[in-house]
């Protein structure tokens, strides 16, 4: 979908785009998926990322919700998200939702790092660097998302979020800096039994503020195939497009995604991801 879900979420992957979208889950929802990053890159670099999810509703108390999120790069480098959610619908307009996320990256260790160098005259320093053996080669801290949905009418509808609202700071030294970016969401979605379409457009704060538009739609046949395509533009040189494939058999779906930079990176068969996901238990 082109990462374009805010105003659309309505299953498990609300975890991820907006947490106000699992108060649309009429029974409960796992899934699982690994993505291999920038397949193709020429220095040989292999980037995984994994995730789970869980949602479960329930008939007055709203929905509650699990997800992990892991991301590495082979032994140098790993980031990690667990975080729970809840969401509730507040009368026939309103959804409201909420994430509590504790977020963690570690550092390897290679020749580099224990052999470090002087970054003003590149001479050895004969010694690990001096970063790590200060404060560690980890760093953990907690980061909230916030979201809201209302419905215009049976087919629109519009979504808010704001993803890290508090932009904790991940550097390892109390000194540095390196804030994860809060993200401010807002998309217009179109529902109908078969498609549907969201757009949406997002800032997040890097070095400046950085502004993005992001679109996606799919179709559902009646044979339980589905397909769908997105974009997304922006600025830092941000161009990705995307397709994806679906297929439904009763409770369990399986999913297939490419997301392909056409900017930036080079050199790449993009960015594969597989999913399955699996509904069960009542409706409520």
């Amino acid at each position: 979908m082109g990462n374009a879900f805010t105003a659309l979420a309505d299953d498990v992957y609300s975890t991820y785009y907006n947490p106000a979208g699992l108060a649309q889950l009429h029974r409960s929802e796992f899934t699982a998926y690994y993505a291999k990053l920038y397949s193709g890159l020429t220095d040989g670099s292999s980037i995984g990322r994994n995730f789970i999810a869980y949602g479960h509703p329930t008939a007055t108390h709203g929905t509650f919700g699990f997800s992990y999120l892991s991301l590495s790069l082979a032994d140098l480098y790993s980031e990690s998200t667990f975080a729970v959610h809840y969401a509730k619908a507040v009368g026939e307009k309103w959804n409201f939702g909420g994430s509590l996320k504790l977020l963690k990256k570690s550092f390897g260790s290679d020749a580099y790092t224990q052999n470090a160098i002087n970054s003003d005259t590149g001479a050895s320093l004969g010694a690990p660097d001096p970063l790590f053996a200060k404060n560690g080669s980890s760093k953990s801290a907690e980061s909230f998302d916030v979201g809201a949905q209302y419905r215009i009418s049976k087919i629109y509808g519009l979504g808010f979020s704001i993803l890290n609202i508090n932009s904790p700071n991940m550097a390892l030294s109390p000194s540095d800096t390196d804030k994860v970016a809060a993200v401010y969401a807002a998309g217009l979605a179109r529902r109908t039994q078969f498609s549907s379409v969201d757009a949406e457009i997002s800032a997040r704060q890097f070095t400046s503020q950085e502004y993005r538009f992001n679109m996606g739609g799919e179709r559902w046949l009646t044979s339980g195939f589905g397909i769908r395509a997105g974009l997304g533009f922006g600025q830092r040189q941000y161009e990705i497009t995307s397709i994806g494939f679906s297929y439904r058999w009763d409770s369990l779906q399986f999913d297939y995604a490419l997301i392909y930079p056409l900017t930036g990176v080079t050199g790449t068969f993009g960015t594969n991801q597989l999913t399955m996901t699996f509904r069960f238990g009542r409706k409520n």
